[in-house]
């Protein structure tokens, strides 16, 4: 009896410690932010909610209180054992100073151990930038606010676009043709991104830095308002646009992500 009680209390302090996590992570504000991590884990057969629970309880404020921003974290749709979070910096700066700081600092002493006996692979890693556009023209490496990366209903997609030494003409064609089907078809809850070409100064951590890809990051209410917008997109792209798309576009992968943060 006693040791059932001692396993309750337990599970109830895992939840306390994740349920303040979550509610320090929601009062932060985010700054504007120049640096994305996509990181895309594999986890240990098995081992995703117990990998959730710990990140929440462990990795959550104390990156944000060190200057890395754990901004949303993801269950891959048909990938059981992956769990993809997206982490911002302010700048390039901003995160040569927190990797140091934090990998070998106190916290991931304590902890990151624990989380490596869960890992199977943390290399699908792609460091980025934003893309915006204004007037149609396109401005890269302007801050954005790291909020729009932090719905958490729904699901997100990520899209990544690989346009083998046509990237530029894919920047030109989002911006005349793509981003104006987006909104006429009501996908307005979106960024964009291009890699980070800066040397990456902490090669521990590795990462992916494609001169020829762009990724797009958008929310949606359900799978279903996805497959609904994304037939009101197509059909919103004429033939011409979509035989130059064609062209431009080497490789496209897409992740349906439904959010791990409740």
């Amino acid at each position: 009896m006693i040791a059932k009680k001692i396993g309750i209390a337990k599970r109830l302090m895992v939840l306390i410690i994740v349920m303040m996590a979550n509610y320090s992570f929601a009062q932060n504000n985010i700054p504007p932010i120049k640096v994305l991590e996509l990181r895309n884990y594999v986890l240990k057969p098995g081992q995703r909610e117990r990998f959730t629970r710990y990140f929440a309880a462990h990795f959550v404020t104390s990156q944000i209180d060190m200057g890395g921003y754990p901004l949303n974290w993801f269950k891959v749709d048909g990938a059981p054992d992956n769990f993809l979070w997206l982490r911002g910096f302010a700048d390039m700066a901003a995160r040569s100073k927190f990797l140091p700081g934090f990998y070998y600092g106190p916290v991931w002493k304590q902890y990151g151990p624990e989380a490596n006996t869960m890992l199977a692979n943390n290399d699908n890693v792609y460091l980025l930038k934003p893309l915006a556009f204004s007037a149609g023209a396109p401005e890269i490496d302007k801050a954005i606010d790291g909020n729009l990366l932090k719905i958490n209903s729904g699901i997100a997609v990520i899209d990544l676009y690989i346009a083998n030494t046509k990237l530029d003409k894919l920047i030109a064609a989002f911006g005349k043709f793509y981003i104006p089907a987006m909104l006429n078809a009501g996908i307005v809850n979106y960024t964009l991104w291009v890699s980070e070409m800066e040397k990456n100064d902490f090669p521990r951590l590795p990462v992916f830095q494609d001169s020829n890809l762009l990724v797009a990051i958008t929310f949606y209410k359900s799978q279903k308002e996805y497959r609904d917008k994304q037939r009101q997109l197509n059909a919103g792209l004429s033939q011409q646009v979509e035989d130059e798309l064609r062209d431009i576009i080497t490789i496209k992968n897409t992740l349906i992500l439904d959010p791990a943060r409740k």
